[in-house]
């Protein structure tokens, strides 16, 4: 059977490339019928021909080749694959609800009785799925008839319980699963995942359908939701249909979700085995079937897609969330068992060799989100937790340069935006703690400055830029946020020192930017001392501090030029100028 499916599957990857080649001349022909094949704008044939995860069902049906002098237009087999979806789905839409209005108004007159009316349902889907199944080699149109079909048998039973009360809750639950199962099994005989995807959706909502206190209960509910994702899971590991996990994935966990209520302490037990259970599915199924089969004949028509990725990021997350929820967890306990995870994750991502390189990024990804997260549930009311995410932020950016990874240093710049707002909200609407300087508030934002300093090194130059230019304008708030104990003329002070010490680092480096930002602080900081401190410092400290700045600008302006570390070029410039000024003055 998984030979057959093989070949199968080649074959269908082999008849999507040769309609690509086929619509690839058709363009040329036409080129050149034209003679005109310097101004006529020729189609890239990779854009023409695309091929979904579900090749076979994409496909266009082959037909015959068009003359030679009356060639195809390129674009005329989209445009009617596209109607030809969109009167499919229109047609099976428009046929589901003139369905449910016969049922409705044959009910309301009393021309059948709900006994009859239901065998009319199933006669319905029989019918739509007898014609899709007779109907294979329309692919298209066969998959909206036994979508359909699949559908009405689901409705039909669902009205039939809810509505209709002609169905006892045992033979609509059987049925129910019974569909389920017929979904499962034509998805792998004509190879189609949407009808798995069916299958899962219709099953999954079974319980909620079919609402009943049996299946109220959690154990059972939680018990029934596994085996539904069990199937999908084998079907996903023959046939790696993305749809089909991605679909089981959030609907199960959902389901997991409403079902985590607390029972007695066994029960409580079995639920967490299942939690367990799904996460190790969800966990081990992504990565084996994504690096089994890496170089076969279908991923050189279907490239990777970051789905398994996706799913590996949420899935603890959630896992975690519903144990707490299950047990009941303080958020002390909650916090540790995130941050234990972490740990977990991000020592698989280092130290295990064997783990294929795109996916170690993302437990380390994974690893950092849930120690944040642990981070933040078990210390949501101390202000000393930007520590802690600012290293995390530091070792994101480190993993972004470490892995070249854009989506992980996306991640980090978003990361250091939160924390960058929430660092500076603490700054402007939080008082100094006391003693001044001398506390842990203290080294907590200079563990912030410094994490995002070194953060720098890390990133791209042109993006550098942008950092220095932020981290400036922080490192002012926080200068002032400190120094507010001690006074206004204390915060102008260091402002002015700060300045200073950028001016003869740019002196001594020969950088103009660096040299920018200091004349920048040091006229910020002449603004600041004749229109603050001029006004609110008593006389003493306002002639200290004019007298003090006076100083400091005339020894800056006596060692200009000692300081100024100037390259070779620009050291001949000037000395060539000086030599003209005074071959000038003294002719």
């Amino acid at each position: 059977m998984e030979d057959r499916d093989d070949l199968r599957r080649r074959l269908e990857n082999l008849e999507a490339a040769v309609a690509a080649l086929q619509r690839s001349l058709e363009i040329l022909q036409t080129a050149i019928l034209h003679e005109d094949l310097s101004d006529s704008s020729i189609p890239d044939p990779s854009t023409q021909s695309t091929l979904p995860e579900e090749s076979a069902a994409s496909v266009p049906e082959s037909s015959a080749p068009e003359s030679p002098l009356h060639p195809v237009a390129p674009s005329q087999a989209d445009w009617l694959q596209n109607w030809e979806l969109w009167l499919n789905r229109l047609g099976i839409g428009l046929l589901l609800l003139g369905i449910g209005f016969l049922f409705r108004y044959a009910v309301e007159l009393g021309w059948i009785t709900d006994a009859v009316l239901v065998a009319i349902g199933f006669v319905i889907g029989t019918v739509l799925m007898g014609l899709g199944w007779r109907l294979q080699r329309r692919a298209i149109f066969s998959q909206f008839l036994q979508g359909g079909g699949l559908a009405t048998y689901y409705l039909t039973i669902f009205a039939a319980y809810q509505f209709l009360t002609a169905m006892p809750w045992g033979v609509a639950f059987s049925l129910m699963v019974l569909v389920t199962l017929g979904a499962f099994f034509i998805s792998l005989r004509q190879n189609r995942a949407i009808f798995a995807v069916i299958g899962v959706v219709g099953g999954l909502a079974t319980p909620l359908l079919l609402s009943n206190p049996e299946m109220s209960r959690p154990l059972a509910l939680a018990s029934y939701t596994f085996l539904i994702l069990l199937g999908s899971w084998a079907i996903y590991a023959v046939k790696g249909w993305r749809s089909l996990l991605l679909s089981a994935f959030w609907l199960g966990w959902l389901m997991l979700a409403v079902s985590t209520t607390v029972q007695r302490l066994d029960r409580v037990v079995v639920l967490q085995a299942i939690l367990v259970l799904t996460w190790l599915g969800f966990t081990v199924l992504p990565l084996w079937y994504q690096w089994r089969d890496r170089d076969s004949a279908g991923e050189l028509y279907r490239p990777q897609q970051p789905y398994g990725q996706v799913i590996a990021l949420f899935n603890p997350l959630i896992a975690l969330g519903l144990s707490a929820s299950l047990w009941q967890w303080s958020a002390t306990v909650t916090g540790r068992g995130f941050i234990v995870f972490g740990g977990l994750y991000l020592g698989t991502s280092v130290f295990w060799r064997r783990l294929p390189q795109p996916w170690r990024w993302v437990y380390s990804l994974t690893g950092l989100v849930l120690i944040a997260f642990g981070i933040v549930v078990r210390y949501y009311s101390n202000r000393f937790i930007l520590a802690p995410l600012a290293i995390e932020g530091l070792i994101l950016h480190y993993l972004s340069q470490h892995y070249a990874s854009r989506t992980l240093r996306i991640i980090a710049h978003l990361w250091w935006g939160l924390l960058s707002l929430g660092f500076v909200g603490q700054l402007l609407f939080t008082a100094a703690d006391p003693p001044p300087l001398l506390n842990l508030a203290f080294v907590t934002h200079l563990v912030v400055l410094g994490a995002a300093a070194v953060s720098i090194r890390f990133l791209p130059p042109p993006t550098r830029p942008l950092y220095w230019i932020l981290g400036y304008g922080v490192t002012m708030i926080w200068m002032q946020h400190e120094l507010a104990p001690f006074g206004t003329g204390a915060a102008t002070l260091v402002w002015g020192l700060f300045g200073v010490g950028l001016l003869i680092c740019g002196l001594r480096r020969d950088t103009s930017a660096v040299r920018t930002v200091a004349l920048i602080t040091l006229i910020i900081t002449l603004v600041r001392l004749f229109f603050v401190d001029l006004i609110h410092l008593a006389p003493v400290w306002r002639v200290l501090l004019f007298m003090g700045f006076g100083l400091i600008f005339l020894l800056l302006s006596y060692f200009f030029r000692a300081l100024w570390r100037r390259s070779p070029v620009e050291s001949f410039r000037i000395s060539e100028e000086t030599s003209n000024n005074q071959s000038e003055e003294n002719p």
